[in-house]
């Protein structure tokens, strides 16, 4: 762990902070939505682009393969929340869950690891399996967060507004 830069705990921290919050019931403006799929789409590309070269034809098949799952089980997830509207305000009161921390520590852990594999020249990690199911899993934890958000924002668009304090 002496090799670890800095900045990957302070990093670690930040996202562990991130996570936890998202285990509680919140207010957010639906713009937020945005961020968490946008954040983890920009890691897991800067992350496969520093451990790979360049993506195969069968690691960009692969991560598409596991952006749909990924999204599929984000979608479904959320499907049964209780959530709240406010138009004039653009926000969504939701309920706290432990999806996205569990998400986040996940993709970080996934990430730690394969650097940690690259840096100590594991050998596993230069069997030529290791791209695409590395790019498989990064979409995977994108699509999570992804349909997540986009199932929220679906709903956010079609269902009346709903003061919170009314809804069950």
């Amino acid at each position: 762990m002496t090799h670890v830069p800095a900045y990957v705990y302070i990093l670690f921290l930040l996202l562990l902070w991130m996570g936890i919050s998202r285990c509680l019931p919140r207010t957010i403006r639906v713009e937020r939505l945005a961020i968490m799929p946008l954040l983890m789409a920009i890691l897991g590309a800067r992350g496969f682009d520093g451990l790979f070269s360049q993506p195969s034809l069968l690691d960009v098949l692969f991560a598409a393969l596991g952006l749909g799952i990924g999204m599929a089980v984000g979608w479904r997830h959320v499907s049964g929340w209780k959530i709240a509207v406010d138009k004039t305000k653009g926000s969504l009161s939701l309920p706290g869950h432990i999806m996205m921390l569990v998400i986040i520590l996940a993709t970080f852990a996934f990430e730690f690891l394969l650097h940690a594999a690259a840096a100590t020249h594991a050998a596993w990690f230069s069997a030529p399996f290791v791209p695409p199911l590395a790019a498989a899993i990064w979409a995977g934890f994108i699509g999570m967060s992804l349909g997540r958000n986009l199932h929220l924002l679906s709903r956010y668009m079609t269902i009346p507004e709903q003061p919170a304090d009314q809804v069950g």
